[in-house]
């Protein structure tokens, strides 16, 4: 037969637990600007790029590139992707980026 105090200490122990159980569910840090997630921009042989973040943030990275011989200039963006994951692009022939950047996505 359950005694009266190991009932309201099985009680106590259950509410505690549902209790952490619900704070740990909302303990997930906000998402931050993309200025502000301390991002990261590479170069790859003038052809195409990569970006990651440090903090929580959804980013992408975006190129522009310039097409010959008639010159025009047009952008690429790589898939989002959230946090330290990277994201990659290339434009369409070699040497044909001339500008990388991070951008929210």
């Amino acid at each position: 037969m359950l005694s009266v105090k190991k009932l309201a200490a099985g009680v106590i122990v259950t509410a505690a637990t549902a209790s952490a159980v619900v704070a740990g569910g909302g303990a997930a840090q906000a998402d931050v600007p993309v200025w502000q997630a301390n991002c990261h921009v590479y170069n790859i042989f003038n052809t195409g790029g990569m970006a990651n973040c440090e903090l929580p943030t959804w980013h992408q990275v975006k190129l522009t590139c310039v097409a010959w011989p008639v010159p025009f200039v047009y952008w690429k963006y790589g898939p989002a992707q959230y946090g330290q994951n990277q994201s990659w692009a290339s434009c369409d022939s070699l040497n044909a980026m001339v500008g990388i950047e991070v951008i929210q996505a």
